[in-house]
């Protein structure tokens, strides 16, 4: 197990100040950093200019060598060119490396909330596409009374509820139902299927289902 520092340029949200920090790009579970991740306080620097504190998202990869999951986050995936770079970089590895690439589901991620996210489903040996298509569709369905377009944050906190905030700022717990989850992989079986590396999201979510209709 290696860390990997690398140096990153950073300008202050508040005063704007521009200064460099030494950042750790390589992250595994079995290290303080995890509970860092699940507590909001990873990335967390402080601006040697005025004092405050504030959360970087940068590019990093997280890996769980015990359930064999690895999720590389970058502000860029948001991007879809940035998303097709990172998959064709991963055709390129020798055999050795592609090998051991190939023991891993890869995802990526853009944000820390889609990287705790990912940690509490896969921790919990769950779909995160399932996962995804239940938010989507819950979102679809009248009784919720929210919409896509109401929605900041819909992330699914531990096993068996959901946290849900509007962009009024309203917050909302919605239980984790496992019977529809199962009837979602009962569907669509091919979403235990390892794949290549992806950005498994609402937008992947929105794809799936439109290719399936």
């Amino acid at each position: 197990m290696q860390t990997r520092e690398k140096v990153f340029g950073v300008t202050c949200p508040v005063c704007k100040h521009s200064f460099e920090t030494e950042l750790n790009t390589a992250i595994f579970s079995s290290t303080a950093d995890r509970e860092k991740i699940l507590n909001k306080e990873f990335g967390e620097l402080l601006c040697p200019s005025c004092g405050h504190k504030f959360i970087l998202n940068y590019r990093f990869a997280y890996t769980d060598d015990e359930i064999k999951f690895m999720i590389v986050n970058d502000p860029k995936f948001v991007d879809s060119k940035a998303r097709m770079i990172f998959k064709s970089s991963l055709s390129l590895l020798d055999m050795a490396h592609k090998n051991e690439q190939d023991k891993y589901l890869t995802r990526m991620t853009s944000d820390l909330d889609e990287v705790r996210e990912k940690i509490v489903i896969f921790e919990n040996y769950l779909s995160d596409k399932a996962v995804e298509l239940m938010k989507y569709i819950l979102l679809e369905r009248e009784e919720l009374s929210l919409g896509h377009d109401d929605v900041d944050y819909f992330r699914l906190e531990n096993d068996n509820k959901f946290h849900i905030v509007t962009k009024d700022g309203n917050e909302y717990t919605l239980g984790f139902v496992r019977e529809v989850y199962d009837s979602l992989l009962s569907r669509y079986p091919k979403l235990l299927e390892i794949d290549k590396a992806e950005k498994v999201d609402k937008e992947w979510a929105y794809n799936f289902l439109k290719d399936v209709k």
